[in-house]
């Protein structure tokens, strides 16, 4: 098993519900693709399995770990994020 969340949820300090109780396995060589409409949680759910947010239920199973380094887990965000200050490598270096 590469992947797995069982019961995940993200609820903001605002207290808007972005997941709730998601289960999901991924198995090595597994193709995933998350649709859904503008504000559904798909965001936030690769945020969680990149390591970039912390659920506020349920457990992310990373590689056997689940505080696991994920380093090696990248995406594109949907919103330009590079520092206008810096050059294209220190951009990716981040």
């Amino acid at each position: 098993m590469l992947l797995a969340l069982r019961g995940v949820g993200k609820v903001f300090s605002n207290g808007v519900t972005a997941l709730s109780d998601v289960d999901l396995t991924i198995r090595e060589g597994d193709f995933l693709s998350l649709l859904g409409p503008s504000g559904c949680g798909k965001s936030t759910a690769l945020r969680l399995i990149a390591g970039l947010a912390t659920p506020t239920s349920g457990l992310l199973d990373w590689r056997g770990s689940s505080a696991a380094d994920r380093s090696d887990i990248g995406f594109v965000f949907q919103e330009p994020t590079l520092l206008p200050w810096a050059d294209v490598f220190d951009n990716v270096w981040l």
